[in-house]
This record gives C-alpha cells, structure tokens and sequence, in this order.
C-alpha cells in the first residue's frame, strides 16, 4: 500500500513539472534575434512580413533575375546599352541647357529628374554587366532654343525619338533584366514626357 502511495506521489510531481515547465516555455519573450531568424524562414517559404497582415505588402512583380557575370554579353547587347544610356544624356542635356537659359521652368524641371532616373537604371546595368559607364559629354553638344515653346517641341520630337530608340534595341538584347529596363524607360517617354511636352508646346 505504501509502495503505491509514494507511486502515485512521484506521478503527481512529475505531471506537475511537466505542466509548470510547458506554460514557461509558452509564455517565454522571444529575442529580437529569434524573432527575426522566424521571419526570415517564414518569408523563405513565400511568407509576407506580416503573415497576419494579408494585402499590406507589395509584392515583387516578374522574375528575379541571379547575378550577372560580366563580360556576358553579346557585342550588340553592349552597344544597344551604350546607345540606351548616350540618349539619355543627350536628352538630359537638352533639358538642363534650357533650365540653364529659362530658369525652373516645367516641365523641364520635373523630366530632369526623371531622366537622372532614367541613366542611374542603365547605369545598374552597366554595373552589373562588367561594362565601362561612358561619359556624359552632350551639353557642349546640343542646341539652345529661342523660347521655352520652342524647347517644348523639340522635347516632344525628342521622346519620339527616344520611344522609337527603345523599340528598335529591343531586337539585340535578350537578357530579361536589360528587357524589363528599356520597357520601363520607353513607356515613360510614351506615357509621361511626351503628354507633358506636348501640353507645354501647345
């Protein structure tokens, strides 16, 4: 009888452990550390930030492309970069020339800005690639204008010319990552400088 006593006694404190030992490790803080190891995994398994949070975080679009090694490219992707970042340049320096005699006109002040956009792209590429940033020589190069009107239609037959540009090297490139760029700089010519030059122009 007594040996079932001290039995029963010795189950009652090892339940009693186990229960008291499972609530400290629920109720244990988690370090910012393991927090973030737990983030990483969950986000390694197509997880958000916030799993809790659905539809508040974006979500990259299109493929992620691996690291480029340079000196991968064909001789006509490296000229059709070479050509892609020279017409940036030049339309840069048509716009800065016209800010430069004009002053903080719009919409030159604004396309400046985005054409800074527009280089600093290819100019990741370039980087990415292993190739050399050509320099930017234009503005000795280009014209000046008699009035901001004036300058709006050039700039309207400039991202005419810079959208048709994209167009044309898109047959020598094949690399998604240099694709998906000249789409992007060539849709804000259509879509964003032209409307604005031609408003400007009249």
């Amino acid at each position: 009888m007594l040996k079932k006593i001290v039995i029963g006694s010795l189950l009652v404190v090892i339940v009693g452990a186990l229960t008291i030992g499972a609530a400290a490790l629920l109720n244990r803080p988690v370090s910012a550390q393991t927090a973030e190891n737990m983030t990483q995994s969950w986000q390694a398994r197509g997880g958000s930030r916030n799993p809790g949070r659905r539809g508040t975080e974006s979500t990259p679009v299109g493929p992620v492309t691996p690291p480029a090694e340079p000196g991968t490219l064909e001789e006509g992707e490296v000229e059709a970069l070479i050509e892609a970042i020279n017409d940036e340049y030049k339309a840069l320096s048509v716009y800065q020339k016209v800010v430069d005699k004009f002053g903080a006109v719009r919409p030159f002040t604004n396309i400046i800005k985005a054409e800074e956009q527009h280089i600093a792209a290819l100019e990741t590429l370039f980087v990415r690639y292993g190739i050399e940033i050509p320099e930017n020589d234009w503005y000795g190069q280009v014209p000046e204008f008699d009035s901001v009107a004036e300058a709006c239609q050039a700039g309207v037959q400039a991202e005419i010319d810079n959208a048709a540009l994209y167009d044309e090297l898109f047959a020598a490139v094949d690399e998604p990552d240099i694709i998906q760029v000249f789409t992007r700089l060539r849709d804000a010519s259509q879509n964003n400088h032209l409307p604005a030059f031609q408003r400007c122009a009249g």
